[in-house]
C-alpha cells in the first residue's frame, strides 16, 4: 500500500467515526467538527498539489492538519 492509498484510507475511517460520534453532540459542536473534516480534505487537496515524493507527502499532511484546525475554527462561529 502506498502512501496516498493510505492517507486516502485514514481519511476515509476518521470521517466515519467522526459521523458516528455525532449522534450527542450539541449544533455548535457538530458545526465544530463538520468544519474541521471539510477543513482538513480541503487542506489536504491543496497540500497535495505541492512539489512531488516526499515533499508532497508533507505538504498534503501540513495541509490537512492546517486545514482541520482552521475549518473547526470557522465551523464553532457559525
Amino acid at each position: 500500500m502506498n502512501i496516498r492509498a493510505f492517507l486516502k484510507t485514514g481519511v476515509v475511517v476518521a470521517a466515519a467515526f467522526a459521523l458516528i460520534g455525532c449522534a450527542n453532540m450539541t449544533p455548535q459542536e457538530q458545526n465544530r467538527l463538520t468544519g474541521q473534516i471539510i477543513g482538513g480534505a480541503t487542506g489536504a487537496a491543496l497540500g497535495s498539489l505541492i512539489g512531488g515524493g516526499t515533499g508532497r507527502v508533507i505538504a498534503t499532511g501540513a495541509g490537512a492538519v492546517l486545514g482541520t484546525i482552521v475549518g473547526g475554527e470557522v465551523g464553532s462561529r457559525q
